[in-house]
């Protein structure tokens, strides 16, 4: 089993974030001293992530956006993001159908990880996938 774990500045604040904006629910908390938090499990949509805060040596937040980003695959891409944004994420791109048939949208959680909200809309053999990504890539110039 593969669990993602992240490091961000401020646990607390990313925790009670995801609570609202995707739905996680807090499963373990192992507190640190001066109310940090040294480790801490959370689910979202039946996938377990896990993270913790910044301890000097050992581990680091990103600074920027993280080269790891996330993709839930969520009943409506649209309202994922509405509920997202809503709750405090940030807009990174407006719910779009992509040429392998999903429709997707993505908020940035200001801890330094971008989120993909997608839904199925079609379902494209692999065959199609490779043509409609090279009509794609053609018009990208």
């Amino acid at each position: 089993m593969t669990i993602p774990y992240l490091t961000v500045e401020d646990p607390h604040a990313a925790m009670a974030l995801y609570e609202k904006a995707l739905g996680a629910r807090k499963t373990l908390i192992i507190d640190g001293p001066d109310d940090s938090v040294l480790h801490a499990e959370i689910d979202i949509n039946g996938t377990r992530l896990m993270l913790g805060g910044v301890w000097p040596g050992m581990s680091e937040a990103p600074t920027g956006r993280s080269p790891v980003n996330f993709m839930l695959y969520v009943e409506s891409a649209d309202e994922a993001l509405s509920k997202a944004v809503a709750n405090g994420m940030t807009l990174v791109s407006e719910p779009e159908t992509m040429f392998w048939g999903d429709r997707i949208a993505k908020a940035n959680d200001g801890h330094g990880y971008e989120w993909t909200f997608a839904h199925e809309v079609e379902k494209v053999s692999a065959e199609e996938v490779n043509k409609r990504a090279a009509e794609w890539l053609a018009s990208m110039g």
